[in-house]
C-alpha cells in the first residue's frame, strides 16, 4: 500500500470558492495501526492534501470505551504486532514501519489519542490539530452499544479537549476499505470548519455493496437513539444458557458471563422504533450513512434535565 507524505507545519485553509481545505488531522482507532481500514484512510486523506499523523493502539482494543491507564509506564511490547510489522520487544510507544507520520502506543485507546494530541500534534503541526478522526472501526457502533465503543471513547476524549472530532464505524464484514476511505474524505471536506467546539460526529456506514461508488451513498442526519442492528447485552449465570454461546464454542460452559442477545429487546432493552435512530437507518436505509451529532459528556438535553430536576429539587 502506497502512502502519501505530509509536511510539517500548519495545514492550508481554503478561502472559499470551492477551493479544497487542507487540515492538520490526528487519526487513530481502537483496532490497531495495521488494519486495512485505517491504513487506507490515512493514505486517502494524505492524497486529498491533508497533513495526517496517525496515533493508534499497537493492537486491538475494541470495546474498551474510555478506559484510562494513568501512571502506568509504557515499556516494551510483549508480543509481535498483530500483522507482524513490529516484533516483540519494540518500544511501547514509537513510529510504525509502514509509513512516515504513523505512530503506535501499546496502551489504551485514550492513551493513543492523547499521545497524538499532546506530543505529536505540537511536533508536526506546531499546536492543536484542526480535526481528529477515530476509526474507521471494524464494526458499527450504533445506539445502545455506542457508550461501550473504544472508537467513540477515543473520540470523546478529543471532543472534551474542544477539538472537532469524527468517530467512524464501518460494517464488521467490510471488504472495501478504499471506498470507506473515499466516503470519509468526502465527509471531511463537507464538514471542514463546521463542527463546533465540544461536539463531534458519530458516523456509521452500512455494508458497502460491490460495484458501487461514492456517488451511490447518501449521508443522512440521524439521532443516536438506542436501536441497534445486532445484539443486546445480558449477563447470565451460565453461559450455556446463552443462545449464541454455542456459536462461540461455549455451549457447555456452566460458568457465569456476558451474553449477547438477538434481538436486543430480548436483553431487556426497550424497543426504539424511531426511523431517525441511527440503528434503524442502518437496517432500513439502503446505501444510507448515518451521521449523528455527539458530545463529550452524558449531559441530558436541557429541557429534560430541567423537568426532572424541578421535580426532585423543589
Amino acid at each position: 500500500m502506497q502512502m502519501g507524505k505530509g509536511g510539517k507545519g500548519k495545514g492550508k485553509k481554503g478561502s472559499g470558492g470551492g477551493k479544497p481545505v487542507s487540515l492538520n488531522i490526528i487519526l487513530g482507532n481502537d483496532d490497531g495501526f495495521e488494519t486495512p481500514l485505517i491504513q487506507s484512510l490515512f493514505s486517502s486523506l494524505m492524497d486529498a492534501g491533508h497533513n495526517v499523523v496517525m496515533s493508534a493502539p499497537y493492537g486491538a482494543r475494541s470495546g474498551t470505551s474510555g478506559l484510562i491507564e494513568f501512571l502506568q509506564p509504557i515499556l516494551f511490547t510483549s508480543e509481535d504486532s498483530p500483522e507482524g510489522t513490529l516484533p516483540a520487544g519494540s518500544p511501547g510507544v514509537g513510529p510504525t514501519t509502514i509509513a512516515d507520520q504513523q505512530y503506535y502506543v501499546d496502551g489504551a485507546v485514550t492513551s493513543a489519542f492523547l499521545y497524538g494530541l499532546d506530543v505529536l500534534a505540537p511536533k508536526y503541526f506546531g499546536g492543536r490539530p484542526d480535526l481528529v478522526i477515530s476509526g474507521p472501526n471494524e464494526g458499527q457502533n450504533v445506539g445502545l452499544l455506542m457508550p461501550h465503543s473504544g472508537t467513540v471513547g477515543g473520540a470523546v476524549t478529543c471532543i472534551n479537549r474542544g477539538i472537532p472530532t469524527i468517530a467512524v464505524s464501518a460494517d464488521s464484514d467490510e471488504e472495501q476499505p478504499d471506498l470507506v476511505a473515499e466516503l470519509i474524505v468526502k465527509l471531511v471536506a463537507e464538514s471542514a470548519g463546521k463542527i463546533p467546539s465540544g461536539l463531534g460526529l458519530g458516523v456509521n456506514l452500512p455494508l458497502l455493496e460491490e460495484d458501487t461508488t461514492v456517488a451511490d451513498y447518501t449521508f443522512v442526519p440521524t439521532r443516536v437513539g438506542t436501536a441497534v442492528n445486532s445484539v443486546g447485552l445480558l449477563f447470565v449465570e451460565k453461559l450455556s444458557d446463552c443462545p449464541l454461546a454455542a456459536a462461540f464454542g461455549l455451549g457447555n460452559v456452566p460458568f457465569p458471563g456476558l451474553c449477547l442477545a438477538i434481538p436486543y429487546t430480548d436483553a431487556g432493552y426497550e424497543l426504539d422504533d424511531d426511523p431517525t435512530s441511527e440503528g434503524n437507518v442502518i437496517i432500513n436505509g439502503k446505501q444510507q450513512i448515518a451521521v449523528s451529532v455527539i458530545e463529550g459528556t452524558y449531559q441530558a438535553p436541557l429541557d429534560a434535565s430541567e423537568k426532572v430536576l424541578s421535580k426532585i429539587l423543589h
